[in-house]
């Protein structure tokens, strides 16, 4: 390992770095712009995760939540914590 290795390794890295922070205030400025729009930012940010996940990854992840409002539904956890805003039938 040479210090011209060194070199060229860090520069490289922080050009990326560099990059990246970027990209960051650009994400974090779009967010705020859709905040102003009355859209909800963490539904969003979920979504634009989706975007990037893997489809058998997210495959699993859609059938994980699944069963688990299926869970909710036999327990009755929206009844239980006042959440449920469904009209009764009957």
């Amino acid at each position: 390992m040479t210090n011209t290795n060194i070199k060229t390794y860090a520069t490289e890295l922080a050009q990326i770095l560099s990059d990246i922070d970027d990209r960051r205030v650009e994400a974090k400025s779009i967010l705020e712009a859709a905040k102003e729009a009355g859209i909800n930012t963490r539904a969003l940010s979920k979504l634009a995760k989706e975007m990037n996940t893997d489809s058998d990854k997210l495959r699993k992840k859609y059938d994980d939540e699944s069963q688990l409002e299926l869970f909710r539904d036999q327990v009755g956890i929206h009844r239980l914590k006042g959440l449920d805003t469904r009209e009764a039938v009957g």
